[in-house]
């Protein structure tokens, strides 16, 4: 093996203009689970604080199985993607949907739009979420050609 062949194989794709890390995902969850256990816990008065540490500790066990999984594929899809606000939007609308979906499949409620409150809340969890990992993504802004017959 040669240098040229290990710095090819370690050359970045050229379609996956955003890329993110480890770093990147564990803090995305850490701020979406905080987040929600913030809002759910808002509105219990005196018990929020009871509630706040009940909502991270279910929040854990399901965000690992459901939220994170589809946060990573969320994000590897939108790898060609360079805007940022593009990301927090397809995550918004993503998650809103996806909870907005499984609310209504398991709740008793036989109205649609009850369901639809919490769905926001965990859309715009999402949201912030991949807004806080802005930083730690690298984007990768495609080059303009220069020079000798460049064209136009």
């Amino acid at each position: 093996m040669t240098a040229d062949d290990g710095a090819a194989r370690r050359a970045p794709n050229p379609r996956h203009r955003v890329t993110f890390g480890v770093r990147a995902v564990a803090v995305g969850f850490l701020v979406g689970l905080v987040t929600l256990a913030l809002a759910f816990a808002a509105s219990w008065g005196p018990d929020a604080p009871g509630v706040f540490l009940l909502a991270l500790l279910y929040g854990v066990g399901v965000g690992v199985i459901t939220c994170l999984p589809f946060g990573i594929v969320l994000g590897l899809l939108l790898r060609p993607v360079a805007n940022q606000w593009v990301h927090v939007g397809v995550f918004f609308a993503g998650f809103t949907l996806a909870s907005f979906a499984v609310i209504a499949l398991l709740s008793p409620s036989r109205v649609f739009l009850e369901s639809l409150p919490i769905a926001l809340i965990i859309g715009a969890a999402a949201a912030l979420a991949r807004a806080s990992v802005w930083k730690l993504v690298r984007v990768q802004e495609t080059e303009q050609a220069t020079g000798p017959g460049a064209g136009p």
